[in-house]
């Protein structure tokens, strides 16, 4: 009989957990009229019938990917992260 030490057993620990921020969801989206366009921003308002109109303002970075010809009165749906501080970072654009 061979004799195993238990420390050889043992497995390694992971750290301790740390507090995760808060999640960023990708999969939210938002379509609606562009009415501002920026090299740095997208305004989108989202009007429907007997509710008020949803104005968003999103911020645009150069791995926002855009499938279409983005210009003001185009439609869209944005798919987008939201920050902790509140603000919109567009991550995809689809120009309808």
């Amino acid at each position: 009989m061979v004799a195993i030490p238990l420390a050889a057993l043992a497995l390694p620990q992971d750290p301790a957990p740390t507090t995760p921020k808060k999640a960023s969801v990708v999969n939210d989206k938002f379509s609606g009229t562009v009415t501002e366009l920026s090299a740095d921003s997208l305004t989108v308002v989202r009007s429907v019938p007997a509710k008020d109109a949803v104005t968003r303002k999103f911020a645009l970075e150069p791995q926002t990917k855009v499938e279409g010809k983005l210009r003001v009165k185009a439609r869209v749906t944005v798919q987008y992260l939201a920050e902790d501080e509140g603000q919109f970072r567009a991550v995809h654009i689809i120009v309808r």
